[in-house]
């Protein structure tokens, strides 16, 4: 990955190129970042921009042995180390035993998030548990790094959410941290550098990296993909400033009409307190898949929100289109500031839970029954057509 494929952080990313050129690199580092944002393709860059052979002043050249082997993840010098699920009946889980599936997720979207690597492996991680990197990681990064250098006068060891560790890696890793191996450098990129253990973190160069502002997003998905300004704006307001989001909302063919339509019939559902016809909904949603849970909620967040809006601005002020004009110019006067609250912390509630692999027909159904005693709050009947 090449530094200019890479939008926004320009400061940051002079900044690192300007460590190498001077020689004046840290061996350990921590890349520090909100969800979506562009902190694994900086290091991934950073990586590829240390070790190529005909780097120039603003960035690698992508076509050196070394850019290229990167530009697959797959160069022998380059170790990487992320979360793994105690699954298919591996005893000592490590990176190894999945980076053909994290090197493909990786390159197709450097900006997903923890969940959507979980998600991977939903259909086999029956107990829904979340991920580790384990002692045993450690321990075979302390024999690869015994070894001599392959090929690169750099190795670099990525470490992808760090915060993960069990205690017991944290304290060896420490140990690698304190005593680095020869020409070995290590990059951990996280979201949360609270989790970590604070002597692993004081001994941490620590880079933090902006989220993208919208304009970011807009232009590289603009540049990536052949969709509409339109498309690409709507996109954006479902994204909150996550790009990782943002190009995993792409996937979702049904992401306007399907969604609309549901949205409104859920609402409508609820409001007339309809439990058979609640029962069949629930079921119906519980089969589309945790990706589609998750855009549904995220869309009836925005939706719900925009109601709230709208009981003190005028339609010109939102981004929607007629079908959603029509739905929430009649709806709008059920949500206001004495349900509002409650509302959006119940649907964002119910989308932690399936970030968590809970059960999604239950927890839809609960979520359900609350929207039905919440729509009634202080509101005269309005008929929903």
């Amino acid at each position: 990955m090449l530094f200019k494929e890479i939008e926004g952080n320009k400061g940051i990313k002079n900044q690192l190129i300007s460590s190498v050129l001077n020689n004046r690199v840290s061996h350990s580092q921590l890349f520090l970042g909100g969800k979506g944002s562009a902190k694994l393709a900086i290091a991934i860059a950073f990586a590829q921009f240390i070790n190529c052979t005909t780097k120039n002043e603003n960035d690698s050249c992508g076509n050196c042995d070394s850019c290229v082997k990167y530009n697959s993840l797959t160069h022998p010098d380059l170790y990487l180390i992320f979360p793994v699920l105690t699954i298919n009946g591996i005893k000592k889980p490590i990176s190894d035993n999945f980076i053909f599936q994290w090197r493909e997720e990786i390159l197709k979207n450097p900006y997903w998030n923890l969940h959507d690597w979980f998600n991977v492996f939903s259909e086999d991680n029956k107990t829904g548990k979340n991920g580790l990197i384990y002692t045993h990681e450690a321990e075979n990064l302390q024999s690869k790094l015994a070894l001599k250098h392959y090929e690169s006068e750099y190795r670099v060891v990525i470490m992808w959410m760090p915060e993960n560790m069990q205690a017991k890696t944290s304290n060896k890793l420490l140990k690698l941290l304190e005593e680095p191996p020869n020409k070995t450098i290590f990059l951990l990129v996280s979201e949360n550098s609270e989790q970590l253990l604070s002597t692993v973190l004081s001994r941490l160069q620590i880079t933090k990296i902006t989220n993208f502002s919208d304009e970011n997003i807009k232009n590289y998905i603009l540049k990536q993909n052949n969709i509409s300004s339109k498309k690409a704006n709507t996109l954006i307001s479902y994204s909150e400033g996550d790009l990782g989001k943002a190009l995993r909302l792409l996937e979702e063919e049904d992401l306007y009409d399907s969604h609309f339509e549901e949205f409104q019939s859920w609402m409508r559902i609820c409001y007339s307190a309809n439990i058979k016809e609640l029962t069949n909904w629930t079921a119906q949603r519980a089969k589309k898949g945790r990706q589609s849970q998750s855009v549904f909620l995220n869309y009836s967040l925005k939706m719900i929100r925009n109601c709230l809006i709208l009981n003190f601005s005028t339609q010109e002020t939102l981004n929607l289109d007629e079908k959603e004009n029509d739905f929430l110019r009649k709806f709008h006067p059920f949500i206001h500031e004495k349900n509002i609250v409650n509302i959006s912390e119940k649907i964002e509630e119910c989308s932690r839970n399936i970030e968590r692999n809970a059960n999604t027909k239950i927890i839809f159904y609960e979520l359900s029954l609350q929207m039905m005693k919440l729509l009634k709050v202080n509101r005269k009947f309005v008929e929903i057509k």
